[in-house]
C-alpha cells in the first residue's frame, strides 16, 4: 500500500469519526436544551433579546436567562395550564410582543403574576389566554453563535476561509495527479 492510500485512508477515518462526535454532541445539546428530551413536537426556538430575565442567579430549573440566550418554550394548550408554577418561566403575548418571564403568583382566576427577575417591579396581569407556553431549556452559547452568525463580517470571514480551503483542495488534487503522471512516465521510460 503507497503512503498515499494509508494517506487518504487516515483521513478517511478522521474524519467519519469527527462526523460522529459532531452529529452525537448535537443529539445530546437538543436533548439537554429541551428539558432532557427529544420530542420537539410544539416546541419554539427564541432569541433572548432583553436583559429583563438577567437578575440573580435563582434556585429554579431555569435559574437566569442572560441577553443573547436561545431559549426552548414548550407550547401549552389551555387545559395544561395548571402544570404553571411559582418560579416557572413563562412565554406570552402582550400586545403582539412575546415576552417571557418568571411566575411569581398563580392567582384563583387562574391568571398569573409574572415579573422580569432584573425588573424592580411586576407585570400586568397574564389572563390564561395569552400564555404562549412554559420555558424549558437555555443555551447561551448557541445563543451567541446564533447572534454571532446574524454579522455580516462573520459571513464574508466564513465564505474567505471556504475560498481558502477549496483553494488548498484543488491545488492538492492537481499536486496528487502530477504525482500520478510522473510516476507513470518513469514506468514508460524504464
Amino acid at each position: 500500500m503507497s503512503f498515499h492510500q494509508n494517506k487518504s485512508r487516515i483521513l478517511a477515518g478522521l474524519t467519519a469519526i469527527a462526523i460522529v462526535v459532531l452529529v452525537g454532541a448535537g443529539i445530546y445539546s437538543i436533548y439537554s436544551f429541551n428539558g432532557d428530551s427529544l420530542d420537539l413536537r410544539d416546541r419554539e426556538v427564541r432569541l433572548i433579546v432583553s436583559g429583563s430575565m438577567d437578575g440573580e442567579p435563582m434556585e429554579y430549573p431555569i435559574s437566569t436567562i442572560p441577553i443573547d440566550s436561545l431559549i426552548m418554550i414548550c407550547h401549552l394548550d389551555q387545559d395544561e395550564l395548571d402544570t404553571i408554577a411559582v418560579g416557572d418561566v413563562i412565554a406570552y403575548d402582550r400586545n403582539g410582543a412575546m415576552i417571557v418571564h418568571r411566575v411569581v403568583e398563580v392567582r384563583d382566576d387562574d391568571s398569573f403574576i409574572t415579573k422580569g427577575d432584573a425588573n424592580s417591579s411586576i407585570d400586568p396581569i397574564v389572563y390564561p389566554d395569552k400564555v404562549i407556553g412554559k420555558v424549558v431549556g437555555v443555551s447561551k452559547i448557541t445563543g451567541e453563535l446564533v447572534t454571532l452568525a446574524k454579522d455580516k463580517i462573520v459571513w464574508v470571514a466564513a465564505f474567505a476561509a471556504c475560498a481558502v480551503i477549496m483553494a488548498y483542495c484543488i491545488l492538492e488534487i492537481r499536486r496528487i495527479y502530477s504525482e500520478e503522471e510522473d510516476d507513470d512516465y518513469d514506468d514508460v521510460v524504464r
